[in-house]
């Protein structure tokens, strides 16, 4: 759970238990009650997101735990281009404010409490008011054995720790309006409780309620005290020392408490701990660390118009992921990409090419659309969009610039990726560039196969403790570079999963035996690698152990055609490739039998003149 999560968590609860307050207890005069409950409130708030249903039922003894790996999107996602800077966005404006009205309530509340301080130094005229266990009473005021009174009731209940409390709620969730409520809120209750017990010393409502309105006016108040001569709380002061008492059966209302408990401990695991869209707002509000590559200039996408509608998401996360090839920007690439693809199902299907630029590009836009999982609001059917690779400072021809007008295929929006080209960050040595993983001679891979590397994970995956407890399956996607040394390098996490699966990811490859390094013309060379690991759970109690099982390899049809294994697939030249679309289990079962139990990829190459 990120902090932002939690964040969005505890400002939830204090809405729904304040509502909950304002509905049903708020015209009450259980004042203790009341107060009980508020301050439960404001704690619950922030212990609840901790909380987890499942600690208070009883759990089976055992669960069979499933984790494997599959490469069904390993090949469409090789990439060589460097991490792109981020510019300061809108999230990090947003936390950076949050940041800022912390460190100015915090400061607020301190200047309050020498406020405090010099009040009680200064004991100045008129004034009746405790702070803790100290008081300040005028002996001029009249009626000062009854404001004695009052005042040794706040002292007593402890007032000033509640008000505390909610002062340094405050400063944490201080853009919450719904904290200003609550401060409100608990100091009318103490007042309410220490009229209650002034008045009764008094012994006359009449002349207390007169007590309290010929001393009220023109009096300076401190947020943090409890202050006899209150202005904002006089009307409902008098309300409520007239006010007939609660009827004892309005005491039911209080047991409604803990279901409302319950509801909210099931509402964190069931509803918000899993809420897609809450865990996605909270990974964007997340502070993002980059450290730019030393031998490339930043590379950014050219400036986007806000847009709207069901392909927005689509071109920001096109204009936010596509990345310059490095191979491209040392040759002055520039050009026009062509991808076209159909949406069948909400998924990309048939993704190829319709005009190439080379130099890793084509892959590098192929991979990004393939990797895009937000096409369910979009409308099935068949499209092409042009990615615009353009470096400023070049001097190299564009090419690829005419207009394409597929038949059949509707096309979307231009998409520019700008790189400011300088030949003072060429890349020095050449030895430290990094191949794609479709354009070599001979792929990476670990030593005997495959099949080896999944009985490697068999062997040493963990899977995390917090992500059992939440129920948390999928995936995870890594890229890494397998050097010359068959060492991993560089592992990022490209797209995460959380609950502890991203760093069980990480330590996985991190661990891992060295790998047999790719080749070109003979020479080991640098690979960037792409793969994901898939992190499922089952619930079946048939035996006390945790067997692990790994995936197998996909099914590869190419020109319609089963292959066996990849081999036939790394004979083919990424440039005589024409489309790949990659076919899940489920309905590749449904083509082919169980043969595709484990997911399909088609191939379709170029036809020969």
């Amino acid at each position: 759970m990120t902090w932002a999560h939690y964040f969005l968590q505890v400002n939830i609860y204090l809405v729904i238990f304040y509502a909950f307050y304002k509905l049903l207890l708020d015209k009450e005069t259980y004042f203790v009650l009341n107060r009980m409950y508020l301050i439960a409130a404001g704690g619950l708030s922030l212990i609840i997101p901790f909380l987890r249903p499942e600690w208070f039922v009883r759990q089976p003894a055992t669960q069979q735990i499933k984790i494997s790996i599959d490469q069904l999107t390993m090949i469409a996602q090789g990439t060589v281009a460097p991490d792109e800077s981020n510019p300061f966005s809108l999230i990090q404006a947003l936390i950076v404010l949050y940041i800022l009205g912390i460190l100015f309530f915090l400061g607020r509340f301190i200047f309050q409490l020498f406020a405090v301080k010099k009040l009680f130094r200064a004991n100045p005229a008129g004034m009746a008011f405790s702070f803790l266990g100290r008081k300040v009473i005028d002996p001029a005021l009249p009626g000062l054995d009854t404001i004695e009174r009052h005042e040794e009731i706040h002292i007593r209940q402890h007032h000033t720790f509640d008000v505390l409390f909610f002062e340094l709620l405050g400063v944490l969730v201080w853009c919450n309006p719904i904290i200003y409520f609550y401060k409100t809120t608990i100091k009318n209750i103490h007042e309410y409780l220490a009229d209650e017990e002034a008045a009764k010393f008094q012994g006359d409502k009449e002349t207390y309620a007169m007590l309290i309105l010929s001393q009220a006016f023109g009096v300076n108040q401190n947020i943090l005290t409890n202050s006899f001569f209150n202005q904002s709380l006089i009307k409902k002061r008098v309300f409520m020392l007239y006010k007939k008492r609660s009827a004892k059966t309005a005491v039911l209302k209080y047991g409604l408490f803990l279901p409302l408990f319950a509801v909210t401990l099931l509402l964190s695991s069931a509803t918000i701990n899993k809420n897609e869209s809450l865990r996605k707002v909270a990974e964007e509000i997340s502070v993002p660390i980059s450290l730019p590559e030393p031998s490339l200039p930043i590379i950014k996408a050219g400036p986007v118009k806000k847009e709207t509608g069901s392909w927005a998401p689509f071109y920001a996360y096109l204009a936010k992921s596509i990345k310059y090839p490095v191979a491209a920007y040392k040759d002055q690439l520039q050009g026009n990409v062509t991808i076209k693809f159909t949406l069948q199902n909400n998924e990309p299907k048939n993704v190829g090419t319709v005009t190439q630029l080379g130099s890793g590009c084509d892959a590098e836009v192929m991979k990004t659309i393939l990797n895009f999982n937000g096409f369910k609001s979009t409308e099935n059917g068949q499209y092409s969009i042009t990615i615009a690779f353009r470096m400023n400072g070049a001097t190299t021809p564009l090419k690829n610039t005419q207009n394409i007008n597929l038949k059949g295929y509707k096309p979307l929006r231009l998409i520019t990726i700008i790189s400011n080209y300088d030949s003072k960050t060429q890349p020095q040595d050449t030895e430290a560039k990094v191949y794609d993983f479709v354009s070599i001679d001979t792929q990476p891979g670990f030593p005997g196969g495959m099949d080896h590397f999944y009985a490697y994970l068999h062997k040493a995956v963990r899977y995390p403790a917090e992500a059992v407890k939440n129920n948390i399956q999928g995936k995870v996607f890594l890229s890494f570079i397998v050097e010359k040394t068959g060492e991993l390098k560089d592992i990022k996490v490209e797209r995460k999963l959380g609950w502890g699966t991203d760093e069980e990811a990480v330590r996985l490859l991190s661990s891992s035996p060295k790998w047999t390094p790719g080749t070109q013309d003979g020479v080991p060379v640098r690979v960037k690698y792409n793969i994901p690991i898939s992190f499922t759970l089952t619930q079946e109690n048939k035996t006390s152990a945790i067997p692990i099982e790994t995936g197998a390899a996909p099914l590869y049809i190419i020109d319609g055609k089963p292959a066996t294994d990849k081999t036939a697939l790394e004979k083919i030249s990424p440039n005589d490739i024409e489309s790949m679309t990659v076919i899940k289990s489920e309905k590749a079962i449904v083509l082919y039998g169980d043969a595709g139990k484990n997911g399909a990829i088609q191939v379709v190459t170029k036809k020969k003149n």
